[in-house]
């Protein structure tokens, strides 16, 4: 299941946020996965990418973090945490 996805604003580059607990970073032009971003251990209810198409963020329901992804070569620059709901 696809929960949510994010264009950039060239429109060459989408992310998708899934139930499989990993968000796909996809090349619009030939539709190929250009990576595959795991570290959630919940589902990942969100995404977006920035303005620029460099940076892509995630965010999980119930493992409560969000993470800052690098688009070029799939790794996380940071793990957002703070959210105690569950």
């Amino acid at each position: 299941w696809v929960f949510g996805c994010a264009l950039s604003a060239d429109g060459k580059l989408a992310l998708s946020a899934s139930k499989d607990k990993t968000c796909i970073l996809w090349n619009t032009c030939d539709g190929t996965t250009i990576h595959t971003l795991r570290g959630h251990t919940h589902f990942v209810t969100g995404c977006a990418l920035s303005a620029d198409g460099r940076l892509a963020l995630s965010a999980g329901s119930h493992d409560t973090i969000c993470i800052l992804w690098n688009t070029s070569d799939g790794t996380p620059i940071r793990t957002l945490r703070g959210h105690e709901d569950r």
